[in-house]
């Protein structure tokens, strides 16, 4: 079945007609295509003949009956205008993509902690344990498959997706899981078992940020991952090292890290205990062997601020930080300029001050700060939008329509006023740090402002059929962080152009999703990807320049002040700079 480029009519057993719109469209896996509506989400499977195989409809029928808060389950079938199925609906699922959770960078904007981590890896064992009950399998539960729902930041929830590849009511499945990375590489048949060995996979990762078989161990090369799952080399083998950006196993509580080094290592198959159950003593795998860095000391680091028990979370280019508190304070004099309740804020440098966003409950708030007196004045914004990016000093709104440019006029008083729109599809673009990723039909697209007033549209077939986990864009340059479908993790990096009509692009295998690194308006980019070296790159001149020194590590997580590099560490802010 090919893509839709135009309206699909289609009926939602025991809901009636629909009309599926080309705006609707938000991705396409491997088996179909999604489209959402409201909050309903209709998958349309590209083989026709898929619900005529393996007894497709009596399964979505039985998968119907799951009844869990996080777990979308098909909710009925869908035919076309002449009746024939093809496909299904569920309902929309809210949530991040839980290969995000395992980054650093996630931590520090969302102010998620160790025991929020808990509560998540307690809702993903609910849900495994329930499927269980109702006799299903779940076959393929990677990280592309789990969402979590922030609404509640202390006590984040999982869903999972993808339920019509599950198998229900003792059907005997012939197949093994899709992805590799969460493979039980010593079963030949997914079961029970099979399963718990899939979410200890993904929940190590959202304790710690890294695979439980990465890491460097003698023998093995970076991306020979699969080949020390098969051998039961995990992180816990004696001579693994891992970079500072790993979380130390100690934050895992005592019973569940034992079970993990069971599993993991030697090889064993069992329920694990509830992540929220407490142990006292913790076993010899809490101790984890870091990289040992003999570079010399050649940068210069300066405290820029740090203030107990209110952590920065976040830095922004005109020399704004976010504080745990909310508190909003200007680096340059070191005074907080104002609160704010929400945690997606951002803020850009305008005409004799800053202008400030906030979203919350997908509703915009716009304020003015005046740098010379601070004063602080509401401002009013009549376009409909539910989103806000931010590319440098450019902050656009995002509505169903696209992303709309954002200005401060003064007349008298400040005066927030529309630019240029670009068109986006609303369901199937992701917005990251400066660079927007569309999904337009199967094909990938890159929404890049660059200058004062323009924005690029460039497509990137690189990135199709692939997910984005993090992206970072500056002048001409792009990186990004992707996932495949088999679990592997690779770094693109895009030089554009002057006209961004042309980019050359370098690949490399990464171990986890993390990406670190600050872009300044020079052109010039500045990255940690190991412990005791930092990356300089000219993109535009292609030259790459290392670093030694001792004290870089990869647990500080980079931004920039202009073209000051900074960098969060400790709850602290500080920058580094060259002798």
């Amino acid at each position: 079945m090919a893509a839709q480029t135009k309206a699909l009519k289609v009926q939602l057993e025991g809901r009636g007609n629909l009309t599926l719109r080309p705006d609707d469209y938000k991705t396409q896996g491997g088996e179909g295509m999604i489209y959402r509506t409201g909050d309903t989400i209709v998958k349309i499977y590209l083989d026709a003949g898929k619900m005529r195989q393996d007894g497709m409809i009596e399964k979505i029928r039985k998968l119907s009956r799951l009844k869990h808060e996080t777990i979308i389950a098909p909710q009925g079938i869908v035919s076309n205008a002449s009746g024939d199925p093809i496909g299904y609906y569920m309902p929309f699922a809210q949530g991040e993509p839980m290969s995000r959770v395992f980054t650093n960078d996630f931590r520090q904007r969302e102010h998620f902690t160790d025991e929020a981590a808990k509560v998540l890896a307690a809702g993903m064992h609910e849900t495994v344990s329930f499927a269980h009950s109702a006799h299903a399998l779940m076959v393929d539960a990677n990280e592309l498959n789990w969402l979590v729902y922030l609404g509640n930041r202390a006590k984040p929830s999982p869903r999972i997706i993808d339920v019509d590849s599950w198998v229900i009511d003792g059907q005997i499945p012939k197949i093994v899981a899709k992805m590799s990375s969460i493979r039980d590489w010593h079963s030949k048949l997914v079961s029970v078992e099979s399963d718990w060995f899939a979410w200890g996979v993904v929940t190590f990762q959202v304790f710690t940020g890294t695979h439980p078989y990465k890491g460097t161990l003698a023998g093995y090369k970076p991306s020979e991952f699969i080949e020390r799952m098969k051998a039961q080399k995990s992180v816990f083998t004696p001579g693994v090292s891992l970079n500072r950006v790993v979380r130390d196993f100690s934050c895992i509580p005592a019973p569940l890290l034992s079970w993990y080094e069971a599993t993991f290592q030697n090889g064993e198959r069992s329920a694990p205990p509830s992540p929220m159950l407490s142990g006292t003593q913790m076993p010899r795998a809490a101790q984890v062997m870091r990289m040992v860095s003999t570079a010399t000391g050649s940068l210069t680091f300066e405290k820029l601020y740090s203030m107990a028990g209110n952590p920065v979370l976040r830095a922004y280019p005109c020399g704004v930080i976010l504080c745990s508190d909310g508190s909003l304070v200007e680096l340059g004099m070191k005074r907080v300029i104002g609160t704010v309740t929400s945690r997606d804020v951002e803020v850009v440098a305008v005409a004799g001050g800053w202008l400030v966003g906030t979203v919350e409950n997908d509703s915009l708030e716009f304020r003015y700060i005046d740098s010379p007196s601070g004063k602080s004045e509401p401002l009013t914004y009549m376009l409909k939008a539910h989103g806000l990016f931010r590319a440098g000093d450019r902050l656009f709104a995002i509505s169903d329509r696209g992303i709309t440019e954002l200005a401060i006029t003064l007349f008298g008083k400040p005066v927030l006023s529309s630019g240029n729109t670009w068109g986006a599809l609303p369901n199937s673009t992701k917005w990251f740090d400066g660079v927007g990723v569309q999904d337009a039909l199967g094909a990938a697209f890159l929404l890049l402002p660059f200058g004062e007033k323009a924005c690029a549209i460039a497509k990137v077939p690189e990135l199709n059929a692939i997910t984005v986990v993090a992206a970072k864009a500056g002048p001409r340059y792009v990186v990004l962080s992707t996932v495949d479908r088999n679990g592997d993790y690779e770094r693109l990096e895009l030089t554009f152009d002057r006209d961004y009509s042309t980019y050359t692009v370098v690949r490399t295998a990464v171990d986890n999703p993390d990406l670190n690194v600050a872009i300044l308006p020079k052109s010039v980019a500045a990255s940690i990807s190991m412990d005791g070296e930092l990356t300089i790159t000219v993109p535009t001149a292609n030259k790459v320049s290392k670093v030694a020194d001792k004290q870089i590590s990869t647990d500080m997580v980079l931004a920039n002040w202009g073209d000051k590099v900074l960098y969060i560490q400790n709850d602290g802010l500080w920058s580094v700079r060259t002798k």
